[in-house]
């Protein structure tokens, strides 16, 4: 007969030295920091993980946090203040459900992501200067395509047509396309200096696009 190293049950059935009760008690499902940070974007609610702004949730990002020790192991959350995580699971080598409950203390940092202060600033990568008349239809294949690539616009009603100042340069690119497959146009396109950055020239698209009647 064996003993467990812990309490001194006699038992056949050790693991690792451990009754099946000591053992459990002993090792965890898993492991989760105590404290986590929390950084969210006050104008989007997006989260920032590894210097990257991610559409995750808080429990989502504290899932990514958590280290699996033991198997079939399922996890839900209670997000509070202090977020509750409820474990279910099997240590290795043990046939017992284990159930846990860790609590986790959450700081939440309120920051602006570097999209948003773009966005609620005057930054823009490309100019699209539209002369002509545009459709409701035009408008909203515009918003879909910026949508679509998780961009941004402003829009300017100016003589003869409209002022688009675009996010970046790749959609002032698609949008233009997109033009100009439904209409005869005239484009025109060129680039302006706005900076220098670590030695680099950076530039402005500016692309002037005429309606043209048939």
């Amino acid at each position: 007969m064996k003993f467990c190293f812990i309490c001194g049950k006699k038992t056949e059935n050790l693991i690792n030295g451990h009754c099946e009760e000591c053992y459990n008690k002993k090792f965890n499902l898993i492991e989760i920091p105590k404290d986590v940070l929390v950084t969210i974007c006050s104008k989007c609610n997006r989260i920032k993980e590894t210097n990257k702004w991610k559409d995750i949730e808080i429990d989502e990002f504290l899932r990514n946090k958590i280290k699996i020790l033991g198997k079939n192991v399922k996890i839900r959350f209670e997000i509070n203040d202090i977020a509750r995580v409820y474990v279910k699971g099997f240590l290795e080598d043990s046939k017992n459900l284990k159930e846990e409950i860790h609590e986790v203390k959450l700081k939440i940092k309120k920051e602006v992501c570097l999209k948003c202060s773009r966005k609620y600033s005057d930054y823009y990568e490309a100019l699209i200067q539209i002369r002509g008349s545009l459709t409701n239809d035009d408008i909203n294949s515009i918003d879909d395509i910026v949508l679509m690539r998780k961009g941004f616009y402003r829009i300017k009603e100016v003589k003869g047509g409209y002022d688009f100042f675009i996010s970046n340069k790749s959609l002032g690119e698609k949008i233009t396309e997109l033009l100009r497959k439904k209409y005869k146009t005239e484009i025109k396109k060129s680039f302006k200096l706005i900076t220098s950055k670590e030695g680099k020239n950076i530039y402005r698209n500016i692309i002037l696009i005429r309606i043209l009647s048939d």
